[in-house]
Parts: C-alpha cells; sequence; structure tokens
C-alpha cells in the first residue's frame, strides 16, 4: 500500500509540475508575446511574423498538457447533481466505472497522438508558414499531454480501489 502511495505521489507531481506549472509559465509566456505583437503591429507598424504560429502553439500546449491538472483538480465539465446525493457505498463504484470509461476514451487519444507523430517523423512533416517549423515538436505535445492524462485517470483509478477497500476495512 505504501509504494502504492508513493506511486500516487510521484504522479501528482509529475502533474502539478508538467500540466500545471509549466502550463502557467506559457500562458505567461503567450500573454506577453501577444502584446509584443500589438505594441510592434500598432505602434512600430511591424508586427511580429512568428506571433500567430507560435502562439497557436503555446495554446495547444495549454490545453493539451493542461488536460491532467484539470482533471486532477477536478475542473472538466461533471454532473454532480444525483452522483453527490448519493451514499458513499454507492457513489464509490460508480466513480470507478466512470473512471475506467474515462481512460478507455483516452487510450484511443495517446494512440491518435503517437499515429499523427509517427507520421510526421516519417514524413518530415513542416508548417506551412515561412518558419517552416518542423511539426513533430508541436505535435509531441499533444502525445506528452495525452499521456499525461492517461497517467492522471490510472491514479484517479488506484485512488479509487484504495478508497473502496478502505470503506471495507472499517465496516
Amino acid at each position: 500500500m505504501k509504494i502504492l502511495q508513493k506511486v500516487v505521489n510521484f504522479i501528482e507531481k509529475l502533474t502539478d509540475i508538467f500540466s500545471g506549472h509549466l502550463q502557467a509559465a506559457i500562458i505567461f509566456l503567450l500573454m506577453t508575446m501577444l502584446l509584443v505583437e500589438v505594441l510592434t503591429r500598432y505602434i512600430l507598424r511591424s508586427p511580429l511574423s512568428i506571433a500567430e504560429e507560435m502562439g497557436g502553439y503555446l495554446l495547444v500546449s495549454i490545453t493539451f498538457m493542461g488536460l491532467a491538472y484539470t482533471w486532477k483538480e477536478k475542473g472538466h465539465v461533471r454532473v454532480t447533481l444525483i452522483f453527490s446525493r448519493l451514499p458513499q457505498k454507492v457513489a464509490r463504484p460508480i466513480r470507478f466505472m466512470t473512471l475506467i470509461l474515462a481512460t478507455a476514451f483516452t487510450l484511443p487519444l495517446v494512440k491518435a497522438c503517437w499515429d499523427l507523430l509517427a507520421d510526421s517523423l516519417l514524413f518530415e512533416s513542416r508548417s506551412g508558414s515561412w518558419l517552416r517549423t518542423p511539426l513533430v515538436y508541436p505535435q509531441t505535445i499533444l502525445l506528452v499531454g495525452a499521456v499525461l492524462l492517461l497517467l492522471q485517470l490510472l491514479i484517479e483509478i488506484l485512488k479509487a480501489i484504495m478508497a473502496m477497500k478502505n470503506s471495507e476495512e472499517n465496516r
């Protein structure tokens, strides 16, 4: 049980760092880049030519990499009207099943991100802009975000199992 708790703590720490703190820094970077873009466009009459493309990549990073942290902090849309009124004996198995379903839906997402990344590597895909950014870089963010979400879901499953086991022991 102690080993499981250490694994849970480790994965949640990874989620906090990569899916939480790093994305907060990226939001700050995106805001700064947009501010500089606006200032250069309207004051110097010469906009940054990288702001639109890099801004899009940063936005994708915030979205995908933030999925795990949002799940951990219970920020995704949830319907709790009925669920919150159920006794724990009924609510815990339902929570377990919803976590299994969420994980089942996340697995194809991870596979699709992997396939997209593999295709980009194979064909050496690049963006259509003048920067010609290798798409493997922004697409890696998709895969990392999906894997972080999958890990967080697996941790939530472990926590649900531990909660059900503890409730059985306390009877």
